[in-house]
């Protein structure tokens, strides 16, 4: 049986939202020995106030609708679902939100993790922001009894765009009674972004605007027919904007040291053609773990080594 992910738009959204503000530590539960288990206090799903019609609609991109069972129980108490929902057995991982923020990135989330239609627990003790402590950016149901989720650490002087290191939890879903209970097991540092380059420092993508020249695999290499559909600009403050042929959107991005890590990116969702390269540079992006810069020639390889997106260096135009 496979994990299945129901998404709205495409599968790089995992529940991965960035709030502009202060960096604040608001759960440090993660600190905790033992973790700490907090879902056998309360599985119901509260009633809560709906987002209004007129943020909804600024932000519909970002907004999933109610097509699962788990999702319609959520929706019906006053719940906005965001991100992707994942689908393994009877487990299902929903997320949901209570606001946006100016960006449309979501506000006040939490994700409820379901076995059938029963609440089995939630990711965190309570709704997070992202950029803040132990917010959670990565869900994988592994298993219809087990999940991993990944948190971002912040410590004091860290960047917003820039965590000092990430936090995997991996969850267990056991029987209680004719119920299920989620339960925290134990926590691993995945990442330490202890030489992670400060926006101001990071000079080698901030600022830059790059397009696609070619997709490397091990089949090849493909060159793109019209590199100016796919482009690539990285902003200084981590955001990215994204250029896949017909369609549009962007990201975030965390570069440092030769590493790359590129999350939360969103499009639009036209069909661009059969001969388009949208989805594969997409894909690149979405697995990239590091970059190389030479001259004016940029290489993204993905985290399984498997693809290589090469671009070349462009300007704006005033």
């Amino acid at each position: 049986m496979k994990n299945k992910i129901v998404s709205i738009l495409i599968g790089a959204f995992i529940a991965s939202f960035m709030f502009t503000g202060l960096v604040a530590a608001q759960y440090k539960w993660l600190d905790q020995k033992p973790l700490p288990s907090w879902s056998e206090r309360s599985r119901e799903i509260l009633q809560t106030k709906k987002i209004s019609k007129s943020e909804l609609k600024r932000c519909g991109m970002v907004v999933r609708p109610a097509t699962l069972a788990a999702d319609k129980l959520l929706a019906k108490q006053g719940w906005t679902l965001v991100g992707d929902a994942q689908i393994f057995g009877k487990a299902t991982a929903v997320t949901v939100a209570t606001g946006f923020d100016g960006m449309c990135r979501p506000l006040g989330y939490q994700t409820l993790v379901f076995v059938g239609n029963s609440v089995a627990g939630t990711l965190s003790p309570g709704p997070m922001d992202s950029r803040t402590d132990s917010s959670l950016t990565n869900v994988k149901l592994v298993s219809e009894t087990s999940l991993v989720a990944d948190y971002v650490r912040y410590k004091d002087g860290d960047a917003l765009c820039c965590p000092s290191k990430t936090n995997s939890v991996t969850f267990r879903i056991d029987a209680d009674g004719k119920n299920w209970l989620l339960k925290p097991d134990f926590v691993s540092e995945l990442v330490y972004n202890s030489n992670v380059e400060k926006p101001s420092e990071s000079q080698a993508l901030a600022g830059t605007i790059w397009r696609m020249e070619s997709l490397e695999n091990v089949q090849g290499s493909t060159k793109v027919g019209k590199p100016e559909n796919y482009q690539i600009e990285f902003s200084a403050t981590g955001d990215m904007g994204v250029k896949a042929d017909c369609n549009v959107g962007g990201g975030r991005y965390v570069a440092g040291a030769g590493n790359l890590s590129i999350m939360n990116i969103i499009t639009s969702m036209a069909f661009c053609g059969e001969d388009s390269f949208d989805k594969r540079m997409l894909q690149s992006l979405e697995s990239a773990k590091s970059y190389r810069i030479e001259g004016n020639s940029l290489t993204i390889k993905s985290g399984s080594d498997k693809e290589t997106l090469k671009a070349f260096r462009v300007h704006r135009q005033n």
